[in-house]
């Protein structure tokens, strides 16, 4: 394959952070699960924002119950008001405030209740048993930083801080696949095979658009003509914030996608010095961006993880040795599929299409472009899927 214009990925990056910038909406928080925020968000007050119990029991002054046993017990006078005085207690149960000049909580288990009088038998410090005002968050902390996924646990924290709303990025891709040799999985038949291919992109780049909480349209499989193909992306274009188009992204007599971009807009990438995934090409057409992206499944998902998912959020990573040594091309970066144990092991498994390398790995290691590779027990970073 030659594509005489490939540039860096540091270069191409560069365009596509220029061009492609998602939306920012403002949801519902029960709405916001499995988005991306969109902002900053910080703790407007502490939580707990008030003195609680942490147990069933009574609340006491510490100094009061010094020295208690079972052998030793030490009774208090049992009051229901908002403030305890010396030699006082007030039945309290788990998350009740805490009254005033309380500072600990004698767990039930640990008295006995006799009309106005609690029997205490087991001494207690200065705190314990009590929910601290700020003990899980404190007013001005960091909860949620722009571009974190938002997941069930951040619910239950934000809901606790009393917020409603909150900013996430919101964008609606079309995705067009394109080639002859592929069907829609309705049309495969396992008795009558007939050399087509299912159009397994539209599942993988329905998930991964999924996954980062945005929306999708489908506008089929275009097979491989150049008039049909501009009829499909002039509707789809006003209709999405952003193009997905697979396949067609070579060099090749039918490689017609870039030919069409071109055409009907303006090419700013075409040729990334990436493995896999090199004929990954952007384009704009009535100032929304398209991706060009190959048709192969693994050098589609490379393209998508390097300019559109490590742009909007990031993943989740490790630092382990490697397994075996692994080398690279000065100048070109780097994907390799691996798989994690107590190392690093990079799959032998080679080519774009190999749909089950994916399945088989935890994720992806990096070679930066100027570097030559990396020797077996050298420590590298693993981002996992």
């Amino acid at each position: 394959m030659l594509i005489k214009s490939v540039i860096s990925y540091k270069e191409a990056l560069e365009i596509v952070k220029k061009h492609f910038k998602p939306n920012i909406s403002e949801v519902s928080l029960i709405n916001s699960l499995n988005k991306i925020c969109g902002e900053d968000i910080k703790a407007l007050i502490s939580l707990p924002y008030f003195k609680s119990s942490a147990m069933d029991g009574y609340a006491v002054r510490a100094e009061d119950v010094r020295g208690a046993s079972e052998t030793n017990p030490i009774i208090l006078r049992l009051v229901d008001k908002e403030e305890i005085d010396e030699g006082e207690a007030k039945k309290v149960f788990t998350g009740s405030p805490l009254p005033e000049n309380a500072d600990s909580v004698v767990m039930k288990e640990f008295c006995r209740e006799d009309n106005e009088l609690v029997e205490v038998y087991k001494t207690v410090f200065k705190g314990e048993n009590v929910r601290e005002i700020g003990e899980d968050v404190k007013k001005g902390e960091l909860i949620l930083k722009k571009g974190d996924k938002i997941r069930g646990f951040h619910l239950a924290l934000l809901s606790s801080l009393g917020v409603r709303k909150v900013k996430v990025y919101d964008l609606t891709f079309g995705i067009i696949n394109t080639g002859d040799e592929l069907i829609e999985l309705e049309e495969f038949n396992i008795n009558k095979l007939n050399h087509k291919i299912v159009n397994s992109n539209l599942f993988l780049l329905s998930g991964l658009i999924n996954e980062l909480g945005f929306n999708y349209k489908y506008y089929g499989i275009v097979k491989d003509d150049p008039e049909k193909l501009k009829d499909v992306i002039k509707k789809a274009i006003d209709e999405v914030d952003s193009l997905i188009i697979t396949g067609g992204t070579s060099v090749g007599e039918r490689d017609y996608s870039v030919k069409v971009a071109k055409e009907l807009g303006t090419l700013l990438i075409h040729g990334v010095n990436i493995r896999p995934g090199k004929p990954f090409a952007f384009s704009l057409i009535k100032n929304k961006p398209v991706f060009l992206l190959s048709g192969y499944p693994v050098a589609l998902l490379t393209q998508f993880e390097l300019f559109i998912y490590r742009l909007i959020t990031k993943r989740k990573k490790v630092k382990l040795p490697l397994s075996r040594g692994v080398a690279s091309e000065l100048g070109r970066l780097d994907l390799l599929r691996v798989k994690v144990y107590d190392k690093v092991e990079p799959l032998r498994i080679g080519g774009s299409g190999i749909i089950s390398s994916l399945i088989k790995s935890d994720g992806y290691l990096l070679i930066p472009e100027n570097v030559e590779g990396y020797e077996k027990e050298e420590e590298v970073e693993v981002y996992l899927w």
